[in-house]
């Protein structure tokens, strides 16, 4: 739900800029719209607001009974349930339609995947991080996770030749950490937060109930950027 609802609200591009009426009534369309629901609890419309990592307006149990009084944007459906109004729901739906025939903005660069000047000896690395790059732009968070996890191996293994003898990316990492003289104290440091890598391409490949987002991603590059500067041979 997390995921889904991030990549919703991402279509609005703006969605953190706006104020907290319009995020309500975009949130709740979600909800029962795209969702399929009837209506929403307040309980449920909180949730959304931390999904989307934006604070719950301190007095949205006032605004709620603003908005299907005066507001004229909800209807109160009882029992604490509430559902948008039919112009509501119109207005959103052409708001919608306008932005798919939007161009979508400029990607630009994305540095965790960014390596200007790096002439890479492992062209498949190269390959590999040029995908990264482009899931990273579309929010495909499970496909750079399990990219990351790829990179991550491959790197390893042409640090040193201790490592590429171990057996799996979890005892690769164990070596290069408790292993002196293969990668510097920072180096090492960084290979116990990169364990999550592991994770996250073990978390796609083998949890099906269980989906990434930006921020799993986000957890995790900049460390693995920084272990691919210091692996020259790769």
């Amino acid at each position: 739900m997390k995921s889904k609802v991030n990549e919703w609200v991402d279509q609005f591009r703006t969605f953190h800029e706006l104020n907290d009426t319009e995020q309500i009534v975009r949130l709740i369309y979600f909800h029962i719209v795209s969702e399929k629901r009837e209506s929403i609890s307040r309980q449920e419309l909180e949730q959304l607001f931390e999904f989307v990592e934006i604070p719950v307006p301190s007095n949205l149990g006032q605004m709620l009974t603003y908005l299907c009084g005066k507001g004229d944007r909800l209807i109160n459906k009882g029992r604490g349930e509430y559902s948008l109004r039919r112009e509501v729901r119109q207005s959103i739906e052409k708001e919608l339609e306008q932005l798919k025939g939007a161009p979508p903005p400029p990607t630009g660069p994305v540095p965790a995947f960014e390596f200007m000047g790096r002439v890479f000896k492992d062209k498949k690395i190269e390959a590999l991080l040029v995908e990264a790059k482009k899931c990273y732009a579309n929010h495909c968070w499970n496909a750079c996770g399990i990219l990351m996890r790829i990179v991550l191996e491959r790197t390893l293994d042409s640090a040193d030749t201790r490592v590429r003898a171990a057996s799996g990316l979890k005892d690769k990492l164990n070596v290069g950490i408790s292993t002196a003289g293969i990668f510097s104290k920072t180096i090492v440091d960084a290979l116990r937060e990169l364990k999550n890598a592991k994770l996250l391409g073990d978390i796609v490949a083998h949890h099906s109930s269980i989906v990434l987002d930006k921020s799993d991603v986000d957890l995790v590059a900049p460390t693995l950027k920084v272990l691919i500067k210091e692996v020259t041979t790769v």
